[in-house]
């Protein structure tokens, strides 16, 4: 009896022990900011790839969606086994290093190589740096297995080579036919480093090793990252100050051209555009959370304090948000914008001052024409003037997702004054006619289109688009409450946001599910998608900066599978 005993406290005191080394060995989570260069231009970063895929398999619509798509809607890497692999560190290296990983994606430029004699393609320079909380001998076997597996997925033929420098492991695959792509790994330790160049990688290996300071200083991230609530999110990213101007000076040459024709002007936009952008765009963040069963995106983008001062006033929203413009457009119209300013022609006017006050005088000629430039495709040739005679609510619609054409639908305010600048538009020689109650006119140059007056709304667009909303007006001038578009605009019902989005997100879920799907019910999908057929976005002038939340099926994770994610 006495030996049961002691082998029995034995026990006991090697699973206390056991259990005691496992919780002094578990993963004590890190500021990946430290991984990351200062000079960064994006940095996103995301402290649990299960705890994504939960959230993200926890959604109203994976639950709706998934199973009419064939797909599992629990699948592995869920429940309770990610824990198990994370705490205890027993099972395949690949699957204990992507339950206990923290990774980070830093962006720090862009290289561009001649695809043809006139044209350049742009590629970011780009790495993934990932905290196993591993052995190193763990991290290289899942490196060498999951970051082989994607090269051979990726390249049709490619070549492989392991080199050490300074100690470090290095993996290349390179694209033997092609663009002649790279993936090269590194492994210091703990730290996995993947990037599409050796320069990158070094680059965030150096920061690991204090040679190069790193964004874990940079207070105007931490700012960030409290705004969005990135510190309790499933995912946070950052760009700092600076870095939209890098981007439009990498890509500026390529889209001037289209803005002019003339040299001087095309190499005078080349060098303004980049200083305006930084003089007043300042720091951005994003962040994703689930929030009332769908996946929420939280952006923010701030702004010098005194051009956020000056857009207070006119930004102010509609004391009365309105969706009245659903009545015409058609019930599964793609993407509508909704704009409830308090005074439309205010808006247009302080942003013009506010905008242009960032710059010296002889250059605020710039913003004025590129404002108008925005405005000219919709049909608006005097912007003051059309918003003065607008009522309260402004809206923006694309009919199709494949269409490049949109659609203005404007509150009438003064009829006669809206009228002729219609007529003015549309051009000589516009004809006049009835369709039911409403008055259609139509330019006789395609390109113009048409416009008309229905139900106390002005329709511009495309003839086709024109005539489209006109018979959706026609079809039912009370739409119900189950009309998907007029239920998706009042989704947020925020009292201070200017500006309200609805999009068609169907292809974009087929796309996500396309990624999981075996066999499903093609019918029973589609009856699901209809259901869950818009996104809904909000945008509003707060703090010194904007900020917008979007929820939707699947977020931006949705478009980061679309793109990334093996089949």
């Amino acid at each position: 009896m006495v030996t049961v005993r002691r082998a029995l406290v034995a026990v006991l005191l090697l699973a206390l022990a056991a259990f005691a080394w496992l919780w002094l060995t578990r993963p004590q989570r890190v500021d990946m900011a430290a991984y990351a260069p200062a000079d960064a231009i994006v940095y996103a970063e995301a402290d649990s790839l299960p705890a994504i895929i939960e959230a993200f398999t926890s959604t109203d619509a994976w639950k709706e969606l998934a199973p009419a798509a064939g797909v599992e809607a629990r699948p592995g890497g869920t429940g309770w086994l990610p824990s198990f692999l994370s705490f205890t560190g027993l099972g395949p290296s690949d699957a204990v290093v992507l339950s206990r990983a923290q990774v980070a994606v830093a962006v720090l430029g862009f290289q561009a190589a001649e695809e043809s004699d006139t044209t350049l393609k742009f590629t970011p320079r780009a790495a993934l740096v990932a905290e196993t909380h591993s052995p190193a001998w763990r991290a290289r076997a899942a490196v060498e297995k999951l970051v082989g597996d994607f090269a051979r997925g990726t390249f049709e033929r490619q070549t492989f080579e392991r080199k050490e420098v300074d100690g470090v492991p290095f993996y290349t695959w390179a694209e033997q036919d092609g663009a002649r792509r790279t993936i090269v790994a590194a492994v210091d330790e703990s730290v996995v480093v993947v990037g599409n160049d050796e320069a990158t990688v070094r680059a965030c290996l150096d920061v690991r090793r204090g040679a190069r300071p790193s964004l874990a200083g940079d207070d105007q991230l931490k700012e960030v990252r409290a705004r969005v609530g990135g510190g309790g999110a499933l995912a946070f990213g950052y760009a700092p100050r600076g870095s939209a101007a890098k981007a439009v000076e990498v890509f500026a040459p390529a889209f001037v051209g289209g803005m002019s024709q003339e040299p001087h002007v095309q190499s005078v936009l080349a060098t303004f555009l980049p200083q305006f952008i930084n003089q007043t765009l300042g720091a951005a963040g994003w962040s994703a959370r689930v929030e009332a069963g769908a996946l929420e995106d939280r952006y923010f983008l701030s702004l010098p304090a005194d051009l956020a001062r000056r857009l207070e006033a006119p930004f102010a929203p509609a004391e009365h948000p309105g969706d009245d413009a659903t009545r015409v457009l058609p019930g599964d119209a793609y993407e509508v914008s909704f704009y409830d300013l308090r005074n439309p022609e205010d808006a247009w006017r302080g942003l013009n001052a506010a905008l242009s006050s960032q710059t010296d005088i002889s250059r605020a000629t710039i913003i004025t024409l590129g404002l108008e430039a925005l405005v000219k495709p919709y049909g608006i040739e005097h912007p003051r003037e059309f918003l003065r005679a607008c009522g309260g609510e402004v809206a923006t619609a694309r009919l199709e997702a494949a269409s490049e054409g949109k659609v203005l639908v404007a509150h009438v305010g003064d009829a006669a004054a809206l009228r002729a600048q219609a007529l003015e538009h549309l051009g000589r020689g516009a004809h006049a006619e009835r369709v039911g109650s409403a008055e259609l006119l139509v330019s006789t140059d395609e390109e113009r289109g048409a416009a008309a007056f229905v139900d106390g709304f002005l329709v511009l667009g495309s003839e086709e688009d024109v005539r489209r909303c006109v018979q959706a007006w026609l079809g039912t001038n009370e739409p119900g409450q189950d009309d998907p578009l007029r239920t998706a605009a009042s989704g947020f019902n925020g009292l201070t946001a200017f500006a309200r989005t609805v999009t068609d997100e169907r292809d974009s879920a087929r796309a996500v599910l396309s990624h999981f799907a075996r066999r499903g019910d093609a019918s029973r999908l589609e009856a699901a998608l209809a259901r869950r057929r818009y996104a809904v976005s909000e945008t509003l002038l707060k703090d010194g900066g904007f900020e917008k939340r979007t929820r939707s099926a699947f977020g931006l994770f949705g478009e980061i599978v679309t793109r990334a994610a093996p089949r």
